[in-house]
Order: structure tokens, then sequence, then C-alpha cells
């Protein structure tokens, strides 16, 4: 099974796989590929290069628009953070504050959704300039002042905090699932299955392990380990005591959350076409 992750904290997961073996011990023959950003590796999904992906709620949503039937969402992996930072001495505390201001963020990103919902539900619509920033120019952006806010992904709105005293205006969770191609799943219905198990014992590995795949991952992103562990603290399944404490299931509230997710992102043109959720649950 070729199994891909990004960049992001989610990659702790499948980091860890690999680094513990537990793909091996499960039985599965597994091999890894990671990539900076989503899109190139929603690309090789496409292509058929690799079968399973871990990653978050936006690239599936535009998968699975264009893609209808490609994918299933196969597990729900916890989550980290993505935050609205502002400068220490920018001038906004509050959310009104953000009005006539430029917002940057990540366009067709899932803090990009979730910044848009957030925006109209406050009534900013009209009053917020959106700047579009690639994610590793975000930092640069607001301690240049190029903008009077970002809203950018754990561990950076650590580092931020520590490095800028940049302010918290807003969070969200942002979100780490697994899909896999609908054909795996039913021609490989073994490996599928040892995939599921090993996703769930990556995640028991990590709670019981912090120290050492905090390093892991760390060395993965040029992270101080410290940072992992810290930012790590918010997902439940980080505590977990035991196997059974983590539940991967796609359960109906989880089922319920990507629906709201699909049509926020169709009603405000993240996406041309409806995802057709009724073909995307496994």
């Amino acid at each position: 099974m070729r199994i891909a992750f990004p960049s992001g904290m989610n990659g702790q997961i499948i980091v860890t796989m690999e680094k513990a073996k537990i793909a091996e011990k499960n039985g599965l023959a597994a091999q890894f590929a990671s990539f900076q950003y989503g899109p190139p590796m929603m690309e090789a999904l496409a292509a058929g290069s690799i079968d399973a992906v871990v990653t978050s709620l936006m690239p599936v949503t535009s998968y699975a628009s264009k893609l209808p039937g490609d994918v299933k969402v196969v597990a729900m992996l916890g989550h980290s953070s993505h935050s609205l930072l502002v400068a220490k001495d920018g001038g906004v505390t509050t959310s009104e504050g953000l009005a006539g201001r430029k917002l940057g963020v990540s366009f067709g990103s899932d803090s990009h959704l979730d910044a848009l919902v957030w925006i109209k539900e406050r009534n900013l619509g009209d009053k917020v300039e959106l700047v579009n920033i690639a994610p590793p120019e975000l930092a640069t952006a607001l301690a240049n002042k190029s903008v009077d806010a970002i809203v950018v992904r754990q561990p950076q709105v650590l580092r931020l905090q520590q490095q800028l005293d940049a302010r918290v205006i807003h969070t969200w969770p942002f979100r780490f699932v697994s899909i896999v191609k609908t054909k795996f799943i039913a021609s490989r219905p073994d490996a599928f299955a040892k995939y599921l198990d090993s996703l769930r014992d990556s995640l028991a590995f990590i709670a019981e392990n912090h120290d050492r795949t905090a390093a892991w991952f760390g060395e993965y992103l040029r992270v101080d380990p410290a940072i992992i562990k810290a930012v790590s603290k918010g997902d439940s399944n980080y505590t977990a005591a035991k196997l059974s404490d983590i539940d991967i299931s796609l359960t109906a509230s989880a089922r319920a959350l990507i629906e709201k997710w699909a049509e926020d992102a169709y009603a405000l043109k993240m996406i041309r076409s409806r995802v057709d959720t009724s073909r995307l649950f496994q």
C-alpha cells in the first residue's frame, strides 16, 4: 500500500507509523511518501501513484467535487488547530477591529474556508480584504506588516506567539482524516483493514511515547520537539490511556460535520460542484 502525507501536524501519524514499523507489525507492506503541500499530493492520488492519504477536510472536499466516487473517507484522526493572529502592536484586539484591514490567508486551504465562514457570521464580508499568501510566507507578511492579520496553522502559531508576541483573535480545529482509493478498498480489503489497524496503533503509540514521536516528527519538520509536544496537547488522542480510547470511525456526527463543510465550501464558491457525500463515506 502506498501512503502519502503532507507537512502539517497530521503528518506525525504517518511518520510514527513508518519509524515505529507499525504497518510492518500489522502485516502491511507499506511505502510512504511525503509532500510539502496538499495539491501535488492530491494530484498523485488522482494519477493512481498512491493509494491512501492522511490529510484534512479541504483537500478531500476539493478532490471529491472533481472526482466523485474516486475515494472514500475512511477515518477521523483527531485534530490540531489554526488561528487568526494579529501583531502585538497592530491595533487590532477584537474581530470587529478587522474592519478595513487586510487578512492574509492561503487560498484553497482549510483555514481559508474557516475564515470565510467566520467573517460571514460576523458580518465582516465586505469590510475585510483577504490577501492570498502562500503558507511559508504568512509569518513574514505579519512581521513586515504587509497585512494586519493572518490565519496560520500550528506549530507556526506557537512560534509566532513566542517570537513576535503575536495575539490570537480566534482558533479553529484543524481536523485530520484519511482517504483511500475506492478501487483499492474493493480489490484489497485485507490490506485496507490492516491500514485502519495501523492508523489506530500509530495514534496509540504517539499517546504512549510523546518524547520519541515528537523527536521523530520534529526532525522531519525541522522544529524543536518541545513545540511538537506543546501543540499536540489539544488533541484528545494525544492523552489516550489505551488503544480502546481511540476511535477513528466515521460516526454520525463526523459525517454531519464533513457534509456541512462540503456545503459551506460550495456556498462560498471554494468548489464549483457540490460534493456527492452519499459516495464519500466507507
